[in-house]
């Protein structure tokens, strides 16, 4: 870069800043603006849409520079950050206007994907996690943290992108050469593992990692990791203790099962519909990432489904607390994230006025919960702080309404500091401080001429005429004679000029030197507030809950480590809120031996989808410890959900929407036990009928009698219904359809039984195909009906063993053998002559065309 181009101090500084961030895009604070130089420039002016230009543009090599108004960086910051870019930010360390020589500039923050904590960026109800890994064997190991928030968990797995699925991290990094994870950034940390060892504990004010249960080294290795490129990165925000995340006491999904049932993201881009969608009526950004994370990681530990539980049917029983608590908590912000930027020192005067008005709320929690009587509520009445020695402070010395800018005057209250006080009166009164010296001078004096003047070169002075200057007294000092006058100051003249002439740049370092200190009073109390903050949120989480449950008339589930799962008259949440006819309700009845895996035929658009996927998501909630959709509900504990539900072409990554299936099938083949809940419809679809029915066959086969999860399986192979009579634990549904006065009615009920036809062309009717189209179909399908012929049934239990170590039944032995082939085979080619060849021909077309 440097090559034959002028090298001036400034741009030298910003060569020097950029060496030591070579891989950031650097903002260059130029006085109103951040400045971008050569290739950052370059990339930046492409990404924000800015216009690109060049400095020294006379000259044989101009270096291309864009800039953005450093007072409007946040949303240019977004879209470098959303793009995968770091970003250096360089600031101005001194004011211009004392600088000796080039202005002293440092960086002062680097920002990441994953070290975000603006809150013009974030989104309130997201988490914005960074992953750091390590591996001891087969085993990975990580520690993952939310930097806004100061959340951190540990968890292992002997799969990576089991827990890159769990997690959804926005940034990866690991000291793995070959981490086998797209876009991790490999750090070139080389440390030992005492020097680690001592780090963490350090940081976390411990003897020793064992005192907050971390033994394992690799653990350590990521989480040092993670501590050390949080500094480098200048970012000074604590990292709560790590909470220990297993996957033994969770219900896992994966992220195949997180899209298709929707938790988070509704497939309808037309307005916001998903599962978090539907069942958050959370007041509080820190609710609604409660809420968020218990659907994404449900639990499989019993007390603490009955703990939540619990919290929800007190609310549910105690209704009118609702209302109340809901517009108290609509008052409080976000305590988790604006704590963590205040103890980053990120926080602004406004920041601490927000936090001020959230607590100012929790008196009111307290006040309001107090009434009422119940064990769980006892406890936490009793580990409730109200924190009023911090909204008193904040109260005491933070202007209501202060200014954004953190170095601009108004921020401290009126009556805070007495010097704080003596500089605005200076500043707003300084006419009348003069005019009262200028009162008492002449009544001192008798001079009754006497005025105090001021000019840029002596500053403020007294002016007495010289007929008058006999009468002036000893503590006057001559300054300056004139021809008709002299000027003298005096030392009380002189201590106002100096308070004058400094109020405004002293007013502006004293109120940033007590909001600091008011800054860090709060900042040392960091660990009370998130922990308030953290009750306040799960308060939220209940209330929500319970105000789903009354409003959509919900049930509390039972659930347990038995095997049934039993859902009385069961509805989708989502669902139920698109459909403007009344949701029709179903029973589910799945268990571990004589209904293990329901086989569910029944046309297009008669529910069947909708019944799986209801299975799954009310499956899914009662691990949440929510209350579910259904008249009753009795859900044992499940390790995983695996959905096979629809495909989509990847073409970006070449794979077909038949490979996409297999794969996906392959995954749940080899990762599903006993306990896991398995949602398939139309597996073998995407190939030939032959072949599709072969899959489906032997999938449904190797399930119930290998796997044994509990699974429903949709399907239009009707073949497949065989199964009941030759595998134990199979089970037949059908989706119930009326004919009446030649329409098709879908009932959208299943029941037990198999359905004899799919109603496929009625559906295409519906649809909008030409009538030319439908009717030519009918004539087809009526053809093809006569030459159907089913699987026999007794041939396929004579074929099978129950083991699976045996050869794989080919396809066409599913089907009896055509006549025509029958014969065929039956003849020698040699013994025919020509003419019997001809005869033999124009018999078989004959039987052809028949």
């Amino acid at each position: 870069m440097e090559d034959n181009i002028k090298i001036t101090p400034m741009y030298s500084q910003f060569l020097q800043e950029k060496k030591n961030y070579p891989d950031a895009i650097l903002f260059f604070r130029m006085g109103d603006f951040y400045e971008m130089f050569g290739e950052d420039a370059k990339i930046a002016s492409k990404i924000l849409n800015i216009a690109l230009t060049a400095r020294n543009k006379n000259e044989e090599n101009p270096i291309p520079m864009c800039g953005i108004p450093y007072h409007s960086y946040i949303p240019y910051l977004k879209k470098l950050v959303d793009a995968g870019y770091k970003v250096a930010i360089c600031e101005q360390l001194e004011d211009p206007k004392n600088a000796k020589g080039i202005v002293k500039r440092g960086v002062v923050r680097v920002v990441t994907p994953g070290t975000l904590i603006e809150d013009d960026i974030l989104a309130g109800n997201d988490f914005n996690f960074i992953l750091s890994f390590e591996k001891d064997g087969d085993i990975f190991y990580a520690v993952v943290s939310d930097t806004s928030t100061g959340d951190t968990f540990v968890t292992k797995s002997a799969s990576i992108e089991d827990i890159i699925t769990q997690w959804s991290p926005k940034e990866i990094i690991t000291t793995m050469n070959n981490p086998t994870v797209r876009n991790a950034t490999i750090l070139r940390y080389r440390y030992n593992y005492e020097y680690m060892l001592d780090r963490v504990a350090d940081y976390y004010e411990i003897t020793s990692t064992i005192a907050i249960g971390i033994r394992e080294e690799s653990i350590v290795k990521a989480l040092f990791n993670l501590i050390k490129y949080i500094d480098d990165n200048l970012l000074d925000v604590k990292l709560k203790f790590p909470e220990f995340f297993t996957f033994d006491d969770t219900l896992y999904m994966d992220a195949v099962a997180i899209k298709t049932l929707e938790v988070v993201e509704s497939s309808d881009p037309s307005g916001k519909t998903s599962l978090f969608d539907v069942l958050n009526f959370c007041k509080t950004a820190m609710g609604e990432r409660l809420l968020k994370f218990y659907l994404l990681t449900p639990t499989r530990l019993k007390f603490e489904i009955l703990r939540r539980q619990e919290w929800i049917t007190f609310f549910v029983n105690n209704s009118d607390l609702i209302d109340s608590l809901s517009k108290v908590l609509s008052e409080i912000n976000d305590i988790e994230r604006i704590i963590t930027r205040i103890s980053a020192k990120k926080g602004s005067p406004r920041d601490l006025v927000g936090l001020k008005n959230s607590l100012k709320q929790l008196p009111q929690i307290k006040k309001i919960l107090k009434g009422y009587i119940s064990p769980i509520l006892q406890d936490f009445l009793d580990n409730f702080d109200d924190l009023k020695d911090i909204y008193q402070l904040i109260d005491n010395a933070i202007s209501d309404d202060p200014p954004l800018n953190i170095k601009d005057c108004g921020v401290i209250k009126d009556g805070y500091s007495s010097e704080v006080d003596e500089l605005r009166g200076i500043r707003k009164n300084s006419q009348s401080l003069l005019l009262k010296i200028e009162n008492e001078e002449k009544e001192k004096t008798g001079i009754s001429t006497l005025k105090v003047r001021y000019n840029k070169v002596f500053g403020y002075y007294i002016e007495i005429s010289k007929g008058q200057a006999g009468k002036v007294p000893d503590y006057y000092e001559r300054r300056q004679t004139l021809v008709n006058a002299e000027r003298f100051i005096t030392p009380e003249l002189k201590k106002l000029e100096e308070k004058i002439l400094t109020a405004e740049e002293r007013l502006q370092e004293l109120e940033y030197e007590i909001f600091c200190q008011i800054r860090d009073d709060v900042s040392s109390n960091s660990s009370r507030i998130r922990y308030v903050a953290q009750m306040v949120a799960e308060i939220d989480f209940f209330i929500s809950a319970a105000f789903c449950a009354i409003k959509y008339n919900y049930v509390r589930p039972e659930v347990g480590d038995f095997e049934e799962i039993k859902i009385i008259d069961g509805r989708h949440p989502v669902i139920e809120r698109r459909v403007r006819e009344g949701f029709v309700p179903n029973d589910i009845l799945l268990d571990g031996i004589k209904n293990r895996l329901m086989i569910i035929t029944g046309p297009n658009m008669s529910g069947k989808s909708t019944y799986l996927r209801t299975a799954a998501v009310i499956t899914l909630m009662a691990h949440c410890g929510l209350f579910v959709p259904a008249r009753e509900a009795k859900i044992g504990f499940v390790d995983r959900i695996f959905t096979r539900v629809g495909a989509s072409d990847n073409l970006a990554r070449g794979e077909s929407t038949f490979m996409v299936e297999m794969l996906e099938t392959a995954n749940i083949l080899k990762n599903a036990t006993s306990k896991s809940l398995i949602i398939l419809d139309e597996i073998g679809r995407g190939t030939s009928t032959f072949d599709g029915l072969s899959i489906a066959w032997s999938v449904a086969e190797y399930i119930a009698e290998r796997i044994k999860a509990k699974t429903l399986f949709a399907t239009h192979y009707h073949e497949l219904t065989e199964l009941e009579s030759m595998v134990s634990g199979v089970k037949n549904y059908t989706a119930l359809v009326k004919e009446w006065k030649n329409e098709i009615i879908f009932m959208r009920k299943i029941a037990e039984g198999v359905a004899d036809r799919s109603y496929g062309i009625y559906v295409a009717k519906l649809a909008g195909l030409p009538e030319v189209i439908v009717s030519r179909a009918e004539e087809v399908l009526s053809i093809l009906e006569k030459h159907e012929i089913s699987i026999d049934g007794s041939f396929m239990m004579t074929k099978r063993k129950k083991s699976y170590e045996r050869t794989v039944i080919q396809p066409m032995l599913l089907f009896e053998e055509h006549p025509i082939i029958t014969e065929l085979k039956s003849i020698n080619p040699d013994e025919l002559s020509p003419k019997d060849a001809l005869e033999l021909f124009y018999r078989i077309r004959e039987k052809l065309d028949a």
